[in-house]
């Protein structure tokens, strides 16, 4: 019998250090090292020590580390111990999570204290995290070990870092030992410019596996060289249906111990299997309440009425409830039904990762590193992901160029004759779709296929969850807009991939063909009179709609509405100028699709970096078609709902340019939903936990597009212990802005933002109706001690609202400064969220150009727009912003309000009874706020303990 071959690894140094500061080339010092020698998966030694570094360590050095000058007083010099950290690194491969700091730090510090710099071998966990766990949601050490459950009690104590960086070294090397032998190789293939050596880890892997042959495993295939993810098939159930559990005891009964018995949650499930289970209306809105189950509430009554002929179509407000709603909800369903539901995910196309474009590109070696570092991540997650969902990724860098080559352009934009036809993802998302039980969609889908959603079964029912967001969809969808400047870069990218002299271009492509050459010559015209119309295009908006703006004397940005009917009749496709900007796009699309008739004639011929230039081009070529598609939708709106509608243009100034946007579409729905949505669905369920701003509200139905004769509606109150476990200040003294005290206002947020972060250490957001006011208080609060002491993560400022959201969600003390998007959709349980501090009641801007649009076409039909618009959208949010608090039954929390409108307004009081009944709601003076928050939550927190 052969045995298995077993190889010795080499010794592995792990090292953190603990400094001063960022940079040695200012003067920073080593303050602490912590050393973990590892070899085959094994501690075989360790080393720790703090360093005086014969200099003060700033304070919020002292924070971040726990390291003082008291206790690096008497430790040794950095001469003291060189020698021995020479000895234990000698003939070690180095690593560091993110080794282009420790490395070139401590190498500066030696050769400081007159020893040689190490030479050996240095690589980075950092980006080795990023190519082997592309999923991950973040590569900070402190998450990693939280993703990969490794214990690391002490973050930013160097001997701790160094253990929790060795146990994710070894995590890593398993994970490269685990690639199959042809990623590896594509790997290497992409000569990846990783930190020091930390590229040649492939190499010496795939080096290995030439001398000893390691079989695929059986999960995964190859094609198109490249190993992909067998696709499981969605197994069709043939149970027979059962009767619905409509008592206690039923559903004691199928819950087992897989589910525990809400009361709430039941009467939820029967009210909705009763309400369509008999004859009569086919529509029911049901407000639940956080805490309940929402999603299980209805999944479990509506698969005992759809199950097994019928469908059930699931939407929902963003891509991230998606996932949510996919996931847990459908185990835990699937864990007590007597028989299986399948589901599948449904988004947008470009979403999607068009896999034959993917591979193209695998042959051209690009010269930024980031998008090889790009490839490279794809490459491992292929060997996972069964969706070819890009959202998986987590990626911060999704905005770059490179997406927009890789992304899919839907089913219809392939070939059949492509080698990886079968292996696309949105072909396989195809019979997915044809085989689930439940389709999971969002609102912006729905709206845009509910046709084809509504045909994927007879009686196909469609459940709107979050429906208050539907309406917006609508008008999104409605939406246009047009940069100039990305059609103008565009453009510029057309010309250089299709003529330039220093890089592969479509003119190389067809060097030998007379009938490509000829094609060629003509696109390049083609280009430049589609980029003179658009000049010509922006020029006319700027003479007809800003020459009476004087754009000089705007720092840097102005809006500015368009007359309806003038914009219809510029833009009109008899007028002059766009028929010029159609013609020249119809023949540049019609001479490029000469073009790709002659390369698909001769397939066999082509080099792969040949396919990667066309597929580029065609990318290209999507923007300019798609910006044409939207200049005619405008038209279209124009015509047929001038009155309903509202553009304007969008001009930022800058020091080198101004840039212009076109943009607009519908103020109202104008009985869109009834006619274009809910027609192709047999019955519709509308749910949500913030949908009504009052009893006598009739909001929520117009913006649903409802018939208040024809629709039931029931509410069901939250789950959670408002009265024991949560609390709401109002400052009834706070100031209110306006535009003489811009500046005492600003002062007054930051001072109380201080004061009640200040008394009250635990995670607290902060939520701003402004990203400007973000930034003002964000720098006043820059310049006080609450940075040594906090992690404060800024919207705007600290990254994107994805990357801040993940910062939040793994801190312990951490404080968020968001605006509008941080106002909902955000699940942090498990006190991630103990106090929530509302700057301002979030009503909307009164000078935007949409509000202002729908402000007046309310005030031509008789409407007031404060109490039929503006209040119930404020009611709604600041639900929904203080629903943020509690997540789970063991939650406790507490929201300030900065707003004295809520207490002294006729309006607040109707705001405050829309309200959890039993949260209890106290105003009082803004310098009470801080103790009367820090006694409620040591209380609560007493009593939690005591449980």
């Amino acid at each position: 019998m052969k045995t298995k071959q077993r190889r010795r690894g080499p010794v592995y140094s792990v090292v953190d250090l603990e400094t001063t500061g960022t940079s040695f080339k200012n003067g920073d010092r080593i303050i602490q090292i912590g050393l973990v020698l590892i070899q085959d998966g094994k501690v075989i030694n360790q080393f720790e020590t703090r360093i005086n570094p014969l200099m003060k360590i700033p304070r919020s050095v002292q924070q971040l580390t726990g390291i003082t000058d008291k206790d690096v007083a008497k430790a040794p010099f950095l001469d003291d111990v060189a020698q021995t950290v020479e000895s234990l690194l000698s003939g070690t491969i180095f690593v560091a999570h993110n080794v282009n700091f420790d490395f070139p730090f401590l190498n500066h510090e030696l050769e400081r204290v007159g020893r040689d710099p190490l030479r050996i071998t240095a690589i980075d966990t950092v980006t080795l995290s990023q190519i082997l766990m592309p999923t991950a949601k973040s590569y900070r050490l402190r998450d990693l070990t939280n993703y990969l459950h490794i214990e690391h009690d002490h973050p930013h104590s160097a001997v701790s870092d160094a253990e929790a960086t060795g146990v994710l070294l070894v995590d890593l090397i398993k994970r490269l030992r685990q690639l199959p032998t042809i990623t590896l190789q594509k790997l290497v293939d992409l000569h990846l410019n990783l930190p020091f050596q930390t590229a040649r880890m492939f190499e010496r892997e795939l080096d290995w596996r030439k001398a000893h042959h390691q079989p695929l495993s059986d999960d995964l295939y190859v094609s198109g060289g490249v190993a992909l993810h067998k696709e499981r098939p969605l197994v069709v159930d043939d149970q027979k249906k059962k009767a619905y559990p409509k008592t206690k005891r039923q559903k004691q009964r199928l819950y087992e111990n897989h589910l525990d018995y809400r009361p709430t949650q039941s009467k939820m499930m029967n009210a909705i299997y009763n309400h369509f289970s008999r004859d009569g209306n086919n529509q029911l809105v049901i407000e639940a309440g956080t805490g309940m189950g929402k999603t299980l509430g209805y999944l479990l009554p509506l698969s005992y009425l759809t199950y097994p002929q019928h469908k059930i179509v699931v939407s929902t407000a963003t891509n991230i409830l998606q996932t949510q709603l996919i996931q847990k909800p459908m185990d835990q369903l699937n864990s007590v039904l007597p028989f299986k539901m399948s589901a599948v995910l449904v988004k947008g196309n470009s979403h999607y990762l068009n896999l034959s474009k993917f591979i193209h590109s695998l042959s051209v070696h690009e010269d930024s590193q980031l998008v090889q570092l790009i490839k490279a991540q794809i490459l491992v997650w292929l060997l996972k992901t069964t969706t070819g969902d890009l959202d998986e990724l987590n990626l911060n860098s999704q905005r770059s160029p490179y997406f927009t080559e890789i992304r899919h352009h839907g089913v219809q934009s392939l070939s059949k004759d492509d080698p990886l036809f079968r292996d696309d993802f949105l072909v396989r998302r195809q019979k997915k779709v044809a085989a689930a039980n439940i389709i999971v969609t969002n609102h912006s889908y729905l709206v845009a296929h509910a046709q084809e959603l509504g045909a994927t079964s007879p009686l196909t029912y469609l459940v709107v969850d979050e429906a208050q967001h539907l309406s917006r969809s609508v008008l999104q969808n409605s939406r246009d807009e047009i940069s100039f400047q990305k059609a103008s870069f565009t453009v510029n990218q057309l010309q250089t991939l299709i003529s330039s002299d220093d890089e592969q271009t479509l003119a190389q492509v067809f060097d030998k063909l007379p009938l490509g050459n000829y094609n060629i010559e003509l696109m390049r015209d083609d280009l430049v009179e589609v980029h003179a119309s658009l000049e010509d295009l922006q020029q006319e908006l700027y003479g007809k709609f800003l020459k009476d703006v004087n754009i000089d004397s705007v720092e840097d940005f102005i809006e500015q509405p368009v007359d309806n009917e003038q914009l219809r009749d510029l833009l009109s496709p008899d007028e002059p100028l766009m028929m010029r900007f159609e013609q020249a796009l119809a023949s540049l699309k019609l001479h490029f699709t000469a073009l790709e008739h002659l390369f698909r004639a001769r397939m066999d011929s082509w080099l792969s970096s040949d396919r990667y230039i066309m597929n580029q081009v065609a990318s290209q070529m999507s923007v300019l078609l798609k910006i044409d598609e939207q200049l005619r939708s405008m038209v279209q709106t124009l015509r047929n709902d001038s009155d309903s509608a509202v553009y304007w243009l969008n001009v930022r100034q800058s020091s080198e340019r101004s840039t212009m946007r076109l943009m607009g579409g519908l103020l109202v729905t104008n009985h869109y939903l009834r006619e274009n949505v809910y027609a192709y669905f047999y019955r519709q369920l509308f749910v949500g936990a913030t949908l009504f701003t009052s009893s006598r509200s009739n909001y929520l139905y117009q913006q649903l597009d409802l018939d208040t004769t024809n629709v039931k509606s029931k509410r069901f109150p939250p789950a959670f212990d408002y009265q024991n476990n949560a609390r709401l200040f109002i400052a009834k003294d706070a100031i209110m802005p306006n535009d003489d005290n811009d500046h005492d206002y600003i002062n007054y947020l930051s001072q109380s933002i201080y004061r009640i972060a200040q008394e009250n250490q635990c995670q607290t957001m902060i939520l701003f109706n402004s990203l400007v006011t973000i930034e003002q208080v964000y720098s006043l609060l820059r310049r006080t001690d609450l940075f040594n002491q906090r992690d404060i993560l800024a919207q705007g400022i600290n990254g994107s609202r994805e990357k801040i959201l993940k910062q939040f969600a793994t801190g312990t003390n951490s404080i968020l400064l968001g605006a509008s998007s941080f106002w909902e959709g955000i699940d942090l349980p498990n006190n991630q969220l103990q106090l929530l501090i509302v700057t301002r009641l979030p009503f909307d801007a009164p000078d935007e150009a949409f509000t202002k649009a729908e402000h007046q076409l309310l005030k031509r039909n008789g409407k007031n727009p404060f109490y039929s618009s503006e209040l119930p959208k404020a009611t709604i949010r600041l639900r929904q912003g203080i629903g943020r608090l509690l997540r789970t039954p063991d939650d406790y929390g507490v929201a300030v309000v900065l707003d004295s409108r809520l207490d002294h307004r006729r309006y607040g009081k109707t705001i405050i009874k829309a309200l959890p009944d039993d949260l209890k709601v106290s105003a009082v003076e803004t310098n009470q706020i801080a103790q009367l928050v820090k006694k409620f939550l040591k209380q609560d927190h007493q009593h939690t303990n005591n449980q």
